[in-house]
């Protein structure tokens, strides 16, 4: 999943003239946390207008289906459309076209690609070899909702266990000697968002750049939800521990790199038309 945007994200003026008139989330959708499907697509829509490198915009049409995809499957496996929002900004810049090849000893190994950047690792045929993508084409991949589903699928892997933490036990032998070895747990995520297994696979890294990929996700995720007019929960009472020492502690309102800045900056400007009432707001 590591398949960051090989470019700074580029702030786009806003030129629409009027606030599209868009469905207010019904009453069982709101009890869910979910904004309605017109809702979300225009707000995909000004998202991606402001995020964009070199891409061309989405038509109405297109937001559309990418807000059906992101709702159909945040419901499948009970995965926040912020948060798959969040994860496709960051993995891709909303660019469904875009991938990375990794080639080793002259071949293709892998391939990273699509809204939130699926990792497909090539066998002789061409298909890919690992995970949930196992015996799939690449081009079946890369399908904008095939890509999305498959992404929100890792999520609620990680979520629900997929994560692994390596823990010293001590136990006695038939000799009554004790004995010192490794075991693996599933993560309980105490210091971590539990999406930073998205980049980090099945072992949480807590050392060097890769340590701040669950806040660079956490502020994208925070200021979706706060956009959209979604229950902010999960993120708010998310723990991080990790943080720059001498520097101000990480948090969630607070993006620190500029590409981030410059993302949550353009998620706030998007004005989504929404209704909602956001919770557990961080101050």
């Amino acid at each position: 999943m590591a398949f960051p945007a090989a470019l700074p994200a580029r702030v786009v003026p806003h030129t629409e003239s009027h606030t599209p008139v868009v469905a207010a989330p019904s009453s069982e959708q709101t009890e869910r946390g979910l904004p309605s499907e017109d809702c979300l697509a225009n707000t995909i829509c000004a998202v991606k207008d402001r995020v964009r490198w070199r891409a061309h915009a989405w038509k109405p049409a297109f937001c559309q289906k990418i807000s059906h995809a992101v709702l159909e499957s945040a419901e499948r496996y009970q995965i926040p459309p912020a948060l798959i929002l969040a994860v496709m900004i960051n993995e891709s810049d909303m660019n469904a076209s875009t991938f990375r090849t990794t080639v080793r000893a002259g071949a293709i190994y892998a391939r990273d690609g699509g809204l939130m950047g699926i990792r497909c690792i090539v066998d002789k045929q061409g298909r890919c070899s690992n995970g949930h993508v196992r015996g799939m084409a690449w081009r079946k991949v890369m399908d904008p909702a095939t890509n999305i589903a498959l992404g929100t699928r890792e999520l609620a892997h990680y979520r629900d266990g997929g994560g692994v933490n390596k823990v010293t036990v001590r136990t006695l032998d038939g000799k009554g000697q004790v004995v010192v070895r490794q075991k693996f747990v599933a993560c309980a995520h105490k210091n971590h968002a539990y999406w930073a297994h998205y980049n980090h696979g099945p072992m949480y890294i807590d050392h060097g750049p890769a340590r701040h990929y669950p806040h660079r996700i956490g502020v994208l995720y925070y200021a979706l939800a706060r956009t959209l007019g979604v229950d902010t929960t999960e993120v708010t009472t998310t723990r991080l521990t990790v943080n720059d020492p001498g520097r101000r502690p990480r948090t969630f309102d607070h993006p620190v790199e500029a590409r981030y800045q410059k993302l949550c900056q353009a998620i706030r400007d998007s004005k989504s038309a929404c209704a909602g009432t956001t919770t557990a707001a961080l101050h």
